[in-house]
C-alpha cells in the first residue's frame, strides 16, 4: 500500500457533543483532529461520543449499546478506505472495543495506532481475568504505537518499546501578563464536582485578607452544593466560560487551586493552561497530578481533602513574594514543555512511518 502526499487516516474518538460539559478526552481529542488536519493529513472521523447525561439508568444503558452498534458498522465500511486507523478511547472500554477493533484492522490488513485517554488502564488490566489479560496482551496492547498520558502508564506496563509518552497539551496565546510578585486573584475552574476540592477551596479561602478574592467558574454537576457560596466573603461563582475565555481569565489571576481529588486525575488542561499563562498552581497530591505540578517549582502541593493544608498554602505565598514570583517563572517554563506543536510533530512522523510500513 503507497502512501500518498494526504495520508488517509480514519480517526476513531469522542469530540464535543450538546448535553456533555466541555473537558477531559473530548477536548483531547479534538486538539488531536485539529493538528492532524494542519499537518496535511486526510480525516475521515468517526465520533464515538455517548448519549448526553441526565437520561435514566437504563435509557443510558441502551442507547450507549445503540452507539456501539453504529460505531463498530460504520468502522466495517469505513477501515478498507483508509491507510491508516487512529483509535483515541478511555481505558474503561479497551477490553471489548480495543480488541475487535484490533482484529478488524488485522483483517483488513490497515495499521492501528491506539490513544488512551486518563490513567486507569493499568487498574483496569490488573483486574481482568486470566483470559481477558491473554487476550489484550495479544490483541490491543500489540500496536505497534500505544499512545499514554502519563509516565506511571509508562512504568506500569515496563515501558514498552511500542508505547509512547503523549501528554495534555495546549497552545494558549496569554494576553500580556505583568511580571506580579503579589496573590490577590484567585481563580478555580473545573467542572464543578465536590470531589474536585469545591468545599475544600471555598473554606480554605474564607478567612483570606481583605483585598484577596476567590472567583470560581465551571459547569454545575449534578452532586454540587450552590449554597456553599451564600454569604462567602471572599468567593464569587461566575458561571460557564467558553473555551476561548480561559487565557483572558487565567491571566486576570495570580493563582490557580486545583484541590481534586477526583477518582484517577491525571494531567488536567487547566493546570496546563494555567502554566502557559505564567500562573502557578496550588493542587492536591493525588493521582498523577505531582507529575505536572513540581512543588515549590511551579506550584505547591497540599494533602488531598485538606482545607487547612491548602490554606497554609496560599497564606505562604501571600507572605513569601519572592517564592511567589520563583513559581510564576517556573510555571512558564513547565508550561512551554507542553505546547501541542512539537508534540503532534512527533505523532505525524510516527503515524506516517507506520503508514510506509
Amino acid at each position: 500500500m503507497t502512501v500518498d502526499s494526504k495520508t488517509r487516516v480514519l480517526a476513531i474518538g469522542p469530540l464535543p457533543t450538546a448535553g456533555h460539559a466541555i473537558g477531559g478526552s473530548r477536548t483531547l481529542f479534538a486538539e488531536t483532529i485539529r493538528q492532524l488536519k494542519l499537518r496535511g493529513f486526510h480525516l475521515d472521523i468517526l465520533n464515538t461520543s455517548r448519549p448526553r447525561s441526565g437520561l435514566a439508568p437504563w435509557r443510558m444503558h441502551l442507547a450507549g449499546l445503540a452507539v456501539l452498534a453504529r460505531v463498530m458498522w460504520d468502522i466495517l465500511k469505513r477501515v478498507p478506505r483508509s491507510q491508516l486507523v487512529f483509535l483515541n478511547m478511555s481505558s474503561s472500554s479497551a477490553i471489548g472495543v480495543a480488541s475487535a477493533i484490533w482484529l478488524i484492522c488485522k483483517v483488513a490488513r490497515r495499521p492501528l495506532a491506539l490513544r488512551f485517554f486518563g490513567g486507569t488502564l493499568p487498574e483496569l488490566y490488573q483486574g481482568y481475568g486470566h483470559v481477558a489479560r491473554w487476550l489484550a496482551d495479544r490483541t490491543f496492547l500489540r500496536c505497534p504505537l500505544v499512545y499514554v498520558e502519563t509516565h506511571y502508564l509508562l512504568r506500569a506496563f515496563g515501558n514498552p518499546s511500542n508505547f509512547r509518552w503523549l501528554p495534555n497539551t495546549r497552545d494558549i496565546a496569554a494576553p500580556p501578563r505583568a511580571r506580579r510578585t503579589e496573590v490577590h486573584r484567585l481563580v478555580f475552574a473545573a467542572q464543578l464536582w465536590m470531589d474536585k476540592g469545591l468545599a475544600e477551596a471555598l473554606e480554605a479561602c474564607r478567612a483570606l485578607p481583605e483585598g484577596c478574592h476567590l472567583n470560581v467558574f465551571g459547569p454545575v454537576m449534578p452532586d454540587t452544593d450552590l449554597s456553599l457560596f451564600e454569604g462567602h466573603p471572599r468567593a464569587t461563582y461566575g458561571g460557564v466560560l467558553e473555551p476561548g475565555e480561559m487565557p483572558r481569565i487565567l491571566s486576570e489571576h495570580d493563582l490557580l487551586l486545583f484541590p481534586s481529588y477526583r477518582m484517577h486525575e491525571t494531567y488536567a488542561g487547566i493546570i496546563v493552561e494555567a502554566f502557559q499563562c505564567g500562573v502557578p498552581v496550588v493542587a492536591a497530591r493525588w493521582g498523577d497530578v505531582p507529575e505536572l505540578v513540581q512543588h515549590e517549582e511551579n506550584g505547591l502541593l497540599v494533602e488531598p481533602r485538606s482545607a487547612s493544608s491548602l490554606k497554609a498554602a496560599i497564606e505562604r505565598l501571600l507572605d513569601d513574594p519572592i517564592l511567589y514570583g520563583r513559581l510564576c517563572e517556573g510555571a512558564r517554563k513547565r508550561g512551554d514543555i507542553y505546547r501541542s506543536g512539537p508534540w503532534y510533530d512527533k505523532v505525524v512522523r510516527d503515524l506516517r512511518c507506520l503508514c510506509g510500513q
